[in-house]
């Protein structure tokens, strides 16, 4: 009997330690498939590619030019200065004169990602002259019509041109120091209506010297 009962116990000992071993089991084979989980070589993946992939989208944004680049860029700037700003070098287009001296002429091209956008630096004596611009900026809503095209006049100020339009259009073209004598500024305006009906508006001196116009009714 004494025997019976001592195998019984040791049977109930030998049973309980095994059923702890079988949880501890279980226990570690669920931190092993976590672990497994939250050190997976996808999560390490994406840790990885997604710095470099913003990397990649603003130094491709450095290097093109935007409409916020090209009104940032003003008139006295040089090549370099005008580089800095866009984030790569431009196309030369024309060159006359003896470089390093103040009748040095350079035209730079530099386009965008927009099919026929693209705006034209002229350098003299290594200083900005002039810039202008084709489908870069776009950011003007004034429209103009032929009504309002005949009511202006050579001589008027830009206040008094704006006044008569509803504001000023894009900037097409740029040259002169602000305030000068010199200083010429051309501005674009879509037609309210006419399939490319277009306006355009020559500024010299804080005066209208020239306007011309296609299609507009």
């Amino acid at each position: 009997m004494k025997k019976f009962f001592k195998f019984g116990c040791l049977g109930v000992i030998a049973l309980v330690v095994l059923v702890i071993i079988i949880v501890a089991l279980s226990g570690g084979g669920d931190e092993e498939t976590t672990t497994t989980v939250d050190t997976s070589s996808a999560g390490e993946t994406t840790k990885k590619e997604s710095p470099s992939s913003e990397k990649e989208e603003t130094a491709a944004d450095e290097g093109t030019l935007t409409e916020e680049k090209f009104a940032e860029i003003t008139n006295g700037m040089t090549y370099d200065e005008v580089k800095a700003i866009i984030g790569s070098e431009g196309t030369l287009l024309s060159e006359s004169g003896e470089a390093g001296t103040d009748l040095h002429t350079a035209i730079y091209e530099w386009t965008t990602d927009a099919l026929f956008s693209s705006a034209n630096f002229t350098f003299q004596g290594g200083k900005l002259l002039n810039k202008s611009q084709v489908g870069v900026s776009n950011g003007s809503d004034v429209t103009i019509t032929l009504d309002e095209f005949n009511n202006i006049a050579n001589g008027m100020t830009e206040e008094e041109v704006f006044e008569i339009v509803g504001g000023a259009g894009d900037i097409s073209s740029e040259s002169g120091d602000k305030g000068t004598d010199f200083y010429t500024i051309m501005y674009e305006y879509s037609g309210e209506d006419g399939f490319g009906a277009n306006a355009s508006l020559m500024f010299q001196g804080g005066k209208l010297q020239n306007k011309s116009q296609f299609g507009l009714e």
